[in-house]
């Protein structure tokens, strides 16, 4: 008998987990309690971050240290695939018929700006810190957005209008934090860098988005719509943008939205379909709510939470006041401006991007960004997705109508 345990093929005892059954164990579990949260009318998105919440609290233990380190890779490559996605519903055409729509946009981000920033310089933050935090937090969520709508099975002038919002605010949020990181670079560095390393970001993410909008159009364009292949070379130039993106130091989100956006307005021929990633989309929206959860830090709830709430509320109200501005002249009712306003609570995921970005650069000012940030993003996380189902619900909008 001993010699049967000793031959060498047997694996070594105790048998150590590997990384990859770990993923396949958290993406079920979190499959399990999205299932029980619909049961319950609640958001999927909701069991998926708290999946990822319990996962941050045993971030130490063996089974875990294999997997968290990455999850920003899996979080960037998911939360890349739905910014296409999101950037390829949004018709600028739009825009040009009804031009209230960017005013509406742009009063609802400004004013949360404007709101968060000085409510952060009333806490005697630093007016540097309390930039960031505006420009990082005066936008709406575009994964939540889309994954409560997808959800849902939302359609509508309200899912519309959240849609449009959210990557509009994304790219008003980018241009700020870029001016914010030029003028941390002109204190702490050289003048010249801080003009070129805002305009670098910025242009050099515009760039690639625009290229990886033409590859789009050039290549996929030539296979026949409704084809799956045209969805999976999608998917690899996807791929593709997010390594070129990490390569040269450009913003994966910036990137992405830009390139989806692009791909729709220049299709004028209506060449290409629509990309929507089903069951690949699902899975995306899964894992960037799971590494979201797992990498917040809840250990820095408690000191922050004032500031947050504070921020949460400002936001709430600045956005509220936003929409309320321009309700009528751009044709919506105003109990469905009071809708879309709840609808727009939910705050960007992306923000755990930029502020890794930050914290590489400048340590002490990124964990002083992320004490408050990823806080009010902790919060927000559970209690949006469920705000704007609601909303979308109250909407009739949805195609799970109680």
């Amino acid at each position: 008998m001993d010699s049967l345990l000793d031959l060498q093929f047997w694996p070594d005892w105790p048998l150590a987990l590997d990384p990859l059954a770990c993923f396949g164990l958290v993406l079920f579990l979190a499959v399990v309690l999205g299932e029980i949260a619909s049961r319950l009318r609640l958001p999927r998105i909701s069991a998926y971050v708290a999946t990822g919440v319990v996962l941050s609290f045993g971030r130490e233990l063996p089974l875990l240290a294999g997997l968290l380190p990455s999850a920003h890779l899996v979080f960037e490559l998911a939360f890349a695939l739905l910014l296409f996605e999101l950037g390829q519903r949004i018709d600028l055409g739009w825009l040009r018929r009804n031009p209230w729509l960017l005013a509406t946009s742009l009063a609802e981000s400004l004013l949360a700006f404007v709101a968060v920033g000085a409510l952060m310089l009333l806490f005697d933050q630093p007016p540097i810190l309390a930039l960031l935090i505006a420009a990082l937090t005066a936008s709406t969520g575009p994964a939540v957005v889309l994954g409560v709508s997808k959800d849902s099975a939302a359609r509508g002038q309200v899912t519309d209008r959240l849609a449009l919002l959210s990557a509009l605010g994304s790219c008003y949020s980018f241009v700020v934090l870029g001016v914010a990181y030029a003028w941390q670079h002109g204190e702490t560095t050289e003048p010249l860098a801080a003009v070129l390393h805002p305009l670098y970001l910025l242009l050099g993410s515009m760039l690639l988005g625009g290229m990886a909008a033409w590859a789009v159009l050039r290549i996929l364009a030539r296979i026949k719509p409704g084809d799956n292949s045209q969805t999976l070379a999608a998917i690899a130039l996807i791929i593709i943008a997010v390594a070129l993106a990490k390569t040269l130091d450009l913003s994966v989100v910036i990137s992405l939205l830009f390139a989806g956006i692009l791909s729709r307005s220049l299709d004028r021929q209506h060449r290409l379909q629509p990309m929507d990633f089903g069951l690949i989309s699902r899975l995306a929206l899964i894992v960037v709510f799971v590494a979201t959860g797992a990498l917040l830090q809840p250990a820095q709830f408690m000191a922050a939470l004032p500031a947050a709430v504070g921020l949460l509320a400002a936001r709430a109200l600045a956005k509220g006041v936003g929409v309320f501005l321009f309700a009528r002249p751009s044709g919506l009712s105003l109990r469905k401006a009071s809708l879309l306003s709840i609808g727009l609570l939910p705050m960007s995921g992306a923000a755990l991007l930029w502020v890794e970005s930050t914290a590489a650069i400048w340590p002490e000012l990124g964990a002083q960004l992320a004490a408050i940030v990823l806080t009010a993003l902790l919060i927000m996380e559970f209690l949006a997705p469920p705000a704007l189902q609601f909303a979308l619900r109250r909407a009739n909008e949805t195609g799970d109508k109680p």
